[in-house]
């Protein structure tokens, strides 16, 4: 293996890293924050690749409005579904895990009877290929690199920065106390939940053009975001952050060797050793409560 081709592979495994970044953000901010094991998250990045296709490729809608409002729609889906069905099952594993692979079952049979099984291809906004020498970069994914960083800034500065943060912050760490204070935990909750949702339905949006979208995309997604968050630890950004390089940069190299379909097993396994030996992950979350 040359020099060229190294470098091309770790190029290639950061760029997916930032992918791999923006589809889990959501889920560490419901696992995190909320002790929720939301298994419904995969469906929201089919979900937001759907709305897409039908905003972008059949309405026309430009792209960056496109993911706003792939945003705003989930976020709405999200408070919904939170004061509906999830504000029910906080500190109920068990229940919470049914009810969201529930949800999960109810979003890809539904879309299944509206859209059907035929895939659906997303165009690139940007069609340009960047060369560095001997190594490339598409365009695109350089977008999404930027996608990613601004979701991973925007969600910090919410976090750390305005007075809803705090407040989640506060119930994160005692929610007794924080009610105690007057602060309305319920609404924190549905906040917080909302944004998680949000954000993977602009995940799913963005990654849109990369992939085929069906009914069947969460299921592409659903180990690979998990196993990100877990690795990283449930309730750190900056251990996700950390995580999505080290599996991706793994994943490519790898495949580099062999093939993709090892890649994901050896790492995989890699994974399972980490958590077995540090089961917090590699950065230690907060306790919520």
């Amino acid at each position: 293996m040359n020099a060229s081709l190294i470098g091309q592979l770790l190029v290639s495994g950061a760029c997916g890293s930032f992918v791999l970044l923006l589809t889990s953000l959501g889920l560490v901010i419901i696992m995190g924050y909320m002790k929720v094991v939301n298994l419904a998250h995969t469906e929201m990045l089919m979900l937001g690749a759907f709305m897409c296709y039908y905003l972008y490729m059949v309405l026309h809608i430009p792209f960056v409005l496109t993911l706003i409002l792939s945003y705003i729609i989930s976020f709405i889906f999200g408070m919904i579904m939170e004061r509906l069905i999830i504000c029910h099952f906080y500190g109920k594993m068990a229940e919470t895990l049914l009810a969201t692979y529930a949800i999960s079952m109810i979003i890809k049979q539904l879309v299944l009877i509206l859209c059907g099984k035929s895939y659906k291809k997303v165009d690139y906004p940007i069609t340009k290929v960047l060369y560095f020498g001997p190594i490339y970069i598409e365009s695109y994914k350089l977008i999404l690199c930027g996608i990613s960083i601004l979701a991973l800034v925007g969600t910090l500065l919410f976090i750390n920065k305005t007075t809803m943060g705090r407040k989640i912050r506060a119930t994160t760490q005692n929610r007794t106390m924080t009610e105690c204070l007057g602060i309305d935990t319920k609404k924190v909750d549905t906040i917080t939940f909302s944004h998680g949702m949000g954000l993977a339905g602009l995940a799913g949006a963005a990654i849109a053009p990369l992939s085929t979208v069906t009914y069947a995309l969460g299921e592409s997604w659903l180990t690979n975001t998990f196993m990100n968050v877990v690795m990283g630890g449930v309730s750190s950004l900056f251990g996700t952050v950390c995580s999505s390089v080290i599996i991706q940069e793994a994943i490519s190299l790898i495949s580099g060797f062999s093939n993709s379909v090892m890649a994901q097993i050896i790492v995989l396994l890699v994974v399972i050793v980490i958590v077995r030996v540090k089961p917090e992950g590699l950065f230690t979350p907060k306790g919520r409560r």
